[in-house]
């Protein structure tokens, strides 16, 4: 199997909580022979973590723009914080997502808005957290049409989802 192949199934086992994730994923960060495949799986890492503070930790350090120099390791790394799985813990991430959108834009590359938006949605379903995307765009009535267009194109699933689960 791939190193590649090997990591993505280490982490894939991590979001879902198996009781040894831990020690998979310090064995596969051993079993590195790539170094730049060993540093993007150490920057994710703690996104995967089973404790909330490593993964608040995580979230905070993602509002320095020296930590989101390597955009397509942080679009991962959120992905995961916000997975499914976790959208239970993790939906606090999403109102300092969308209020983090417009530096985003402006430290970041052209597509760097659209694809942290969407790993900041990803995971979740509820009209709940579709109430609050929508009450962020009420708030900001005057906020960038281009970023307005990004939020409401990211949270289409999320829409749609909590309209047909009615929870």
């Amino acid at each position: 199997m791939a190193e590649a192949d090997e990591a993505t199934m280490a982490l894939e086992l991590a979001v879902r909580s198996v009781p040894t994730a831990s020690a998979i994923l310090d064995e596969q960060r051993g079993r590195f022979m790539n170094p730049d495949r060993k540093a993007r799986f150490e920057f994710v890492m703690p996104a995967l973590s089973d404790r909330q503070e490593t993964r608040d930790a995580f979230f905070r350090g993602l509002m320095d723009v020296n930590n989101r120099r390597r955009e397509p390791w942080v679009i991962e790394g959120l992905r995961y914080l916000n997975h499914p799985l976790r959208s239970v813990e993790s939906g606090k991430y999403i109102r300092p997502s969308l209020d983090l959108l417009q530096e985003i834009q402006q430290t970041g590359d052209i597509f760097f808005p659209k694809n942290w938006m969407d790993a900041a949605l990803s995971g979740y379903h509820t009209s709940a957290t579709a109430e609050g995307v929508r009450g962020f765009l009420t708030e900001h009535p005057a906020y960038p049409i281009r970023l307005r267009r990004i939020i409401l194109q990211s949270a289409d699933e999320l829409f749609r989802a909590s309209e047909i689960l009615h929870d």
